[in-house]
């Protein structure tokens, strides 16, 4: 029935926005905005990153990555989701992206980190053999963690969400930024990112981060850091 409406809403789009009620079922997941269109349906240029998470029982809560963040129960009526100060129109959720509009404004979301509360058990193909899969010239780039895991899992802990490997100064030496969150809050900081054999060390303006480098074959960055394995996926250089 759900694609009926899809092929509905591809023919008379007003009509199947009427008529299809989306519900926080529909609409549940962790999400990330990565691209946002204007009035003219010109993809426009933002550096404020929305990050969603919404819940089947209402729970929402909203991230800007520059601005404030905003959590609790939220509403969907006719297709408007609210909380506190945010409104949103749904036009679409199908096949992980989900489409807001707001105002003039359609963000454009995908699905985002995957979190498990324990250490994944298959083994990390090629590093068990003690393969080398970590060279220096796949690091630089914005890496993404897209799963992470932690037996000792809390909600105010902040973990690294994004590892921005920028430029280089010098030997095993870069420049970059990290991106830090939890369940409350994201902050980003200046950070510079040494490389010693499979050490990787982030000095940021509040924290060294001193993790070993399980893989880095360049499409595929794994660090752990004490208990917390982070997945990352690189994408943009």
């Amino acid at each position: 029935m759900k694609k009926i409406f899809y092929l509905l809403l591809l023919l008379f789009p007003s009509f199947v926005y009427a008529q299809y009620p989306y519900t926080f079922k529909d609409i549940s997941g962790k999400w990330i905005e990565r691209t946002r269109t204007d009035k003219n349906s010109d993809v426009a240029p933002f550096k404020d990153t929305l990050y969603l998470e919404i819940r089947e029982n209402g729970f929402m809560l909203v991230r800007h990555t520059i601005g404030a963040t905003f959590y609790g129960d939220a509403e969907l009526v006719d297709n408007t989701l609210s909380i506190q100060k945010e409104q949103f129109k749904i036009e679409s959720a199908e096949n992980g992206i989900l489409k807001l509009k707001q105002g003039k404004v359609t963000h454009r979301f995908v699905k985002f980190e995957e979190f498990t509360d324990a250490p994944v058990v298959k083994m990390i193909p090629g590093a068990e053999k003690g393969n080398k899969l970590n060279k220096e010239e796949n690091l630089q780039g914005k890496w993404t963690v897209y799963k992470k895991t932690d037996p000792s899992f809390s909600s105010r802990t902040f973990y690294i969400k994004i590892l921005d490997i920028k430029e280089k100064l010098k030997p095993h030496t870069y420049a970059g930024s990290v991106t830090f969150h939890n369940m409350d809050s994201i902050y980003n900081s200046d950070a510079i990112i040494t490389i010693q054999d499979t050490e990787i060390t982030i000095l940021s303006n509040d924290k060294i981060i001193k993790a070993q480098m399980l893989k880095n074959d360049g499409e595929e960055f794994i660090i752990e850091h004490n208990s917390v394995q982070y997945f990352m996926k690189r994408f943009g250089k």
